[in-house]
């Protein structure tokens, strides 16, 4: 299954002969780009290539990367390919959303000079786990994983933006806090749109019965983590709203804004709910389809 889109690259990198020789001779960047815009962990070179992890976390050899020598911070749009997150409004995707958001948060941090990957770059499914990988192989200062909420919930005046933190992790709060301060914030100022939240929304942690962290995706990752819900994709005008490029625009300056404080100060935002939410997440184990990297 190839990716529906893909990014043009400048350059490629190739294993030399004494890598060839060596066989499992390493990169020197642990994360890279595939020729069709797969963002990859690097296993080593062999006389065909280079072998890396694929989204699904199996190894396949390639021709051709671009490492991915330096990065600060890692972005996360949730969801993917059979994985389409929540349906919206007129059939929107959570997961095309994400993206969009996570594409212009990056953009807008490149030109602030923040090295930045995403773990997705189009439409595809990607294991929790190898997102949760790749930021610590990259050893990035910090993961951020986009996602909107359902089912719509509560009216409220004001948006229900949430953000979970890990436990234990203060800079996980911070950042938290940060993502939080700046999105609400800059969503308030945003006329004619009916937001709906739940009571406890803000920055805050979600736990399970076991009394660790509910979600995967901030309970397993080394690298200080947060995980956003934007807002909610299922209410009919905040789902309209998020259709939009201005909403797109809004939210990515936001969290570009959080993102570049969070790194360059040591400035708290919202304060972390006492409270922590109890939520025991379902589902088992999913098939994850191939990935075509060339």
């Amino acid at each position: 299954m190839r990716p529906t889109t893909t990014v043009q690259l400048i350059t490629t990198f190739e294993p030399t002969e004494d890598d060839r020789e060596n066989g499992t001779e390493s990169v020197t960047a642990p994360v890279a780009i595939t020729r069709y815009g797969i963002p990859v962990r690097v296993s080593g070179a062999t006389e065909k290539g280079w072998e890396v992890f694929d989204p699904c976390g199996d190894l396949q050899t390639v021709s051709k990367i671009v490492p991915i020598e330096s990065t600060e911070v890692v972005i996360d749009p949730g969801h993917g390919g059979k994985d389409s997150g929540a349906i919206g409004h007129g059939g929107l995707k959570e997961s095309d959303v994400n993206l969009r958001v996570a594409i212009a948060t990056s953009q807008i941090l490149k030109d602030k000079g923040v090295p930045t990957f995403l773990t997705r770059m189009s439409d595809y499914y990607i294991s929790l786990d190898e997102r949760i990988a790749l930021a610590d192989a990259a050893e990035a200062k910090a993961l951020i994983s986009i996602h909107h909420n359902a089912p719509a919930s509560a009216a409220s005046k004001t948006p229900g933006t949430e953000v979970f933190a890990q436990s234990g992790d203060s800079e996980s709060a911070r950042l938290s806090g940060l993502l939080h301060r700046e999105v609400f914030e800059a969503l308030m100022e945003v006329e004619g749109v009916r937001w709906t939240s739940r009571w406890d929304a803000g920055a805050l942690r979600v736990l399970n019965s076991r009394g660790s962290d509910a979600y995967r995706l901030v309970r397993k990752p080394k690298t200080t983590n947060a995980l956003i819900e934007v807002g909610y994709h299922a209410s009919a005008s905040e789902g309209a709203f998020m259709a939009t490029d201005e909403y797109v625009q809004i939210v990515a300056l936001a969290l570009a804004t959080a993102i570049e404080t969070f790194l360059t100060t040591n400035e708290n935002g919202t304060p972390l709910n006492e409270r922590a939410r109890t939520y025991n997440p379902t589902g088992g184990r999913t098939i994850c389809p191939t990935v075509e990297l060339e």
